[in-house]
């Protein structure tokens, strides 16, 4: 062989491996779940791994839960519009022609997912566990997911398919929910690559995916939902981001509700065509709580909404609501996440040398910035850009901790998962800043409050100096009790954690 062959053959590999670095061996550009113009549910002949809806089989004492997919492309665009059609669509059918009073959850995934991926098998799971709570049952409502999908993994996703979730959702569907041609077979082989598909995702995630139909999308769901109640109940709507997708809902969603929440800003304009005992809606979004976990985003993304929403609750404040410090968008991140911990810093080291963070913060960050006449502590931009929200001293302002002797006034409930997380639940509870988890068999349930006091004492701060008190925008710093690590989002504790600050939001906001 001689050498100009050889060297072309070296240059195509060479090409060939940065191809599929850069771009991936995923389905690109069409759904995963098309409804191949079928304008109403799934029929017979499509089947759950394949379909664009999925219901689960009546059980004894519960109703069956189901799931609506929207997927997107790699600008953010709607890969099959008629999937975005059918999620709004069924939430109505669902409340209106069946009368079911829904708790909707809408759900966008992180990376190295989709719609297809194992995401699919732990959301739905998740909702079984709700259909099957007796605080649910109680109340007779109907769980119903929108699952958001967007091409998070670039290469074919490794898939658990001896998981307690997969056998579990495997006899609730009648079958695979999840087809097993968009698996990989070996997962061990695209190890490496699909880490460093990292920045691509990001990418993604933060510039492009993150657009109008996907606030589109959840603002429609949402919408149909309180709108088609049924007579004397109300739907409950719940929206949930984990990692890239928390990212990818707080730069959407963030955006899409300036209008709603400024619009009920109590301005004080004489001329004002409004009256003046004008008082704003106690909660102007369709969404009854809006939850990140574990968010990959940067958080100069979360300080901009977190700006909003200190002015919202300053607005609110004027109107004398009793409610205003009410949260409107909850974010959790575990100190044993490490991935947005430590990788993430990692992944952006680099943002100092960007020109478009050279900016300092010398006002609007630190309580105080300015002290006994010398000039203003700087945070560079990057700083933010460099930390997720909940590993940002400066963006933190609520921790949970475990619950002293004597803190919880009402008696806990008994140590399994269904009393604990009915009690969670709960909306009557006197306490609402208390909660449990279950613990180990024969003691009792752990007890954990919400505390506004740094932990450990003195983490919040910049060069000794403690942030300024922000608004309605709560991002809350837990252990690795509550959420073992980055992609532990679905286990029985979190599913504790998340209804109770579910139960929080309503709380605070009846209050």
């Amino acid at each position: 062989m001689n050498c100009p062959t050889s060297c072309w053959i070296v240059a195509v590999c060479i090409l060939a491996a940065a191809l599929i670095l850069l771009t991936g061996c995923a389905t690109r550009g069409k759904a995963m779940r098309p409804t191949n113009g079928k304008k109403g549910d799934p029929g017979t002949d499509v089947l759950p791994a394949d379909a664009w809806y999925i219901v689960s089989k009546p059980t004894d004492g519960s109703k069956p839960y189901s799931c609506s997919f929207v997927e997107f492309d790699e600008r953010g665009d709607y890969l099959d519009f008629t999937q975005q059609r059918r999620s709004w669509e069924k939430i109505k059918e669902l409340s209106v022609d069946e009368k079911e009073q829904l708790l909707v959850v809408i759900y966008c995934h992180g990376w190295k997912n989709n719609s297809q991926s194992g995401d699919v098998v732990k959301f739905n799971h998740f909702l079984g566990r709700l259909a099957a709570s007796p605080d649910i049952q109680r109340r007779q409502l109907r769980a119903h997911g929108v699952y958001l999908a967007w091409r998070g993994n670039s290469f074919k996703h490794a898939l658990d398919i001896d998981s307690p979730e997969y056998r579990q959702t495997l006899a609730d569907f009648g079958g695979p929910i999840v087809s097993d041609k968009y698996r990989r077979k070996l997962p061990f082989l695209l190890f490496v690559p699909e880490q460093l598909s990292y920045w691509s995702r990001k990418g993604a995630a933060e510039a492009k995916v993150s657009g109008v139909p996907m606030a589109r999308t959840s603002f429609t769901c949402a919408n149909a939902a309180k709108q088609a109640s049924p007579p004397g109940r109300t739907n409950r709507v719940f929206v949930i981001g984990h990692s890239f997708g928390a990212l990818m809902l707080e730069k959407s969603l963030g955006q899409a509700c300036v209008g709603a929440l400024t619009g009920e800003w109590p301005w004080d304009f004489k001329s004002t065509l409004k009256a003046v005992d004008f008082q704003p809606a106690r909660n102007p979004l369709p969404f009854d709580c809006v939850l990140f976990v574990n968010s990959a985003a940067p958080s100069i993304h979360s300080k901009e909404l977190s700006d909003l929403l200190w002015a919202h609750k300053s607005a609110l404040t004027r109107a004398k609501l009793p409610d205003a410090d009410a949260p409107v968008i909850i974010s959790v991140t575990s100190s044993a996440d490490w991935a947005t911990r430590y990788v993430h810093r990692i992944g952006n080291a680099l943002a100092p040398f960007n020109p478009s963070l050279w900016r300092n913060y010398d006002d609007g960050v630190l309580a105080h910035h300015k002290r006994d006449g010398q000039p203003a502590v700087e945070v560079p931009q990057s700083f933010f850009y460099q930390h997720t929200p909940g590993h940002n001293p400066l963006l933190v302002d609520h921790w949970i901790i475990r619950a002293r002797d004597g803190e919880a006034t009402e008696p806990p409930p008994v140590n399994d998962a269904t009393s604990v997380l009915q009690h969670n639940l709960n909306p009557n509870t006197e306490q609402p800043d208390i909660f449990y988890t279950t613990s180990r068999p024969g003691n009792s349930p752990l007890a954990w409050n919400i505390s506004t006091n740094p932990v450990p004492a003195g983490w919040s701060q910049y060069q000794g100096y403690p942030p300024v008190k922000r608004g309605n925008y709560w991002i809350i710093r837990c252990d690795k009790p509550l959420i073992a690590s980055h992609n532990a989002v679905w286990t029985q504790t979190t599913m504790e954690l998340y209804a109770a600050l579910f139960r929080l939001a309503e709380k605070k906001r009846r209050e």
